[in-house]
């Protein structure tokens, strides 16, 4: 069995394709979207859920199958050829709206007094870059059973702001627990799944191209990536939880506003994902007057949303302030290529709003080493530096450049890397279809292979491209007389026997008339022969789809008329 790729390729459905179901779909797609959320499952739910929904089992297949061809419902193999059903992660968001009230909202802004419990840290993306030019230059080789030796381990917790107690809530299960803290194990396995790193000749390298391709997303593209990432890999399979998630972004207020989480039964699990948010440096925790849980985001939520549209062209200052003391002032607009080669060529000194850099004589002479020229960190500085070069740093770099006796190498990988830094690459198609669109594919790759486990995972599974038949079979449907399903008709006893038992078979709806009175039924059972009853579920407001069912038992003696209520693709 083999993968076919990543298989939540985005389906182009929203909010209008949505109301342009049928009320039938709506209610099997709602059915669906409240049990499992966007979990795989093998089975429609069972009679009596959809007897609930006032939906015969009929209906609801013949419905499925409608969904699953306009792309609301995905399928792959498992072992064996069975199949396993889900709804893509590019639906969520809007299902997520429209379901809201049937789900039952969790989230609603807080106008309680809150207190801050867990500050958010420095956001992620800026961190994951400076961990790739830590890894490029420090190299991260890998032991004979393929885990990084422990004093590197130790590096590597310390060179990152994120720390194990960030995300002890999460309760993930990941590869070489006893080696990683959990906090390293996820920033490796971020990378891993976003393809900027991976795993080869016995080390963890960083993939350039990869690399060069990331550098030009803006820091609002990264997020939405890094997220979607952290949503699928580390949030808690359950499908109450996940819908939790998902409202947290799509209905929570706006950016630095707090919203109360309305969860108690799942607070513990809850409180677990809302501490990683922070650890991610997407927002804060806190506890209103009551006790309950409550959350403030730190960026615009919207920006990690499947549905949001990029803005083209984010352009801006984008600089840093440098000093005598060859120090970098550097504001949080920087953009991602310029936070790059500062990694470079100079030492990170605090991360925060205004983040601080320092270039130091070791950290200049090890790029000068690895390929850079003095007149390329000259450039950078000097198209970058919002105040102009102070002199005295021009004649410390020009000194210690005398100072290195080191020939420079010849490093493709850096000067790519440079090049895709000041724009200077003379490669001008190099993604011009996707980032310069605002249009691009993700880099996130769901099915690689990193530490973290990833539980009910569709991914990696042989995608289902079967043809879905548009008309809905019921076995034996050609033997039955015309009449039974097309007209209102009086039957004899046994005939009328008959076709409950038929309606029964095909776990199909049943109608009957009395006194021009009609009510829709979904049988479930025939008792007796001669003197015979119906028991099953009776639409209340007599009316064939409504959601209101009461469980009733009836003789053939309290109907005048009757037929058989089928799907319409059975009989079109």
């Amino acid at each position: 069995m083999s993968s076919s790729g990543p298989i939540d390729e985005p389906v182009v459905l929203n909010l209008d394709s949505w109301s342009k179901l049928t009320l039938v779909e709506q209610k099997v797609l709602g059915a669906i979207f409240h049990k499992h959320a966007g979990q795989p499952f093998s089975s429609l739910l069972p009679r009596e859920q959809w007897a609930s929904e006032g939906l015969s089992v009929a209906e609801a297949s013949s419905s499925f199958a409608n969904l699953r061809q306009q792309g609301w419902i995905e399928s792959v193999y498992k072992s064996w050829g069975e199949r396993l059903f889900y709804i893509p992660a590019s639906l969520m968001e809007t299902l997520t709206i429209v379901y809201a009230q049937r789900v039952g909202i969790t989230v609603k802004q807080n106008t309680n007094l809150t207190h801050v419990l867990q500050e958010g840290k420095s956001d992620i993306a800026p961190e994951l870059l400076h961990l790739i030019a830590w890894i490029e230059r420090e190299g991260l080789p890998l032991t004979g059973k393929g885990t990084i030796h422990k004093k590197t381990v130790q590096k590597l917790s310390e060179v990152t702001v994120l720390s194990a107690a960030d995300f002890e809530g999460l309760g993930i299960r990941y590869a070489h627990s006893d080696v990683y803290p959990i906090h390293v194990a996820i920033l490796l396995d971020l990378l891993i799944s976003l393809n900027l790193v991976q795993k080869s000749d016995g080390r963890i390298q960083v993939v350039n191209h990869r690399l060069q391709q990331w550098l030009k997303l803006s820091w609002r593209q990264m997020h939405r990536e890094i997220y979607q990432a952290c949503m699928e890999r580390y949030g808690d399979a359950e499908p109450a939880l996940q819908h939790f998630r998902y409202q947290l972004a799509v209905l929570g207020p706006e950016q630095n506003i707090w919203c109360h989480i309305e969860n108690s039964e799942l607070k513990p699990r809850v409180r677990g994902w809302l501490s990683a948010l922070a650890g991610w440096g997407y927002g804060d925790v806190g506890e209103d007057q009551s006790g309950d849980l409550a959350f403030r985001w730190l960026i615009k939520p919207q920006n990690l949303l499947h549905q949001e549209q990029e803005m083209l062209n984010e352009t801006g200052p984008s600089g840093f302030y440098m000093q005598p003391d060859f120090e970098m002032l550097v504001p949080p607009e920087a953009r991602p290529d310029v936070i790059w080669m500062l990694e470079q060529c100079a030492e990170r000194v605090t991360r925060d709003q205004m983040s601080i850099y320092r270039i130091t004589r070791e950290r200049f002479i090890s790029v000068i080493a690895r390929g850079y020229g003095l007149h390329e960190v000259m450039e950078f500085l000097d198209q970058y530096a919002l105040t102009g070069v102070p002199e005295n740093v021009r004649i410390g770099l020009a000194d210690w450049t005398k100072e290195t006796d080191a020939e420079p190498l010849t490093v493709d990988r850096n000067m790519e890397v440079m090049e895709a830094s000041t724009g200077s690459t003379d490669n001008p198609k190099l993604l011009e279809n996707d980032v310069l669109s605002g249009v691009y594919s993700s880099f996130y790759t769901p099915y690689n292979q990193g530490l973290v486990d990833v539980p009910a995972s569709v991914h990696g599974l042989e995608r289902d491209h079967s043809v879905i038949e548009k008309k809905f079979y019921l076995l034996g449907f050609e033997e039955i007389p015309e009449t039974w399903y097309r007209e209102w008709r009086r039957y004899h006893s046994s005939t009328a026997r008959q076709i409950a038992a038929k309606a029964i078979e095909w776990q199909t709806k049943l109608g009957i008339q009395q006194e021009n009175r009609t009510q829709y039924l979904i049988p479930h059972q025939v008792e007796g022969h001669e003197q015979w009853t119906l028991s099953g579920w009776c639409m209340l407001d007599s009316t064939e789809h409504t959601s209101e069912t009461e469980w009733r038992t009836f003789s053939p003696s309290e109907w005048d008329t009757m037929r058989l209520i089928l799907p319409d693709d059975v009989i079109t």
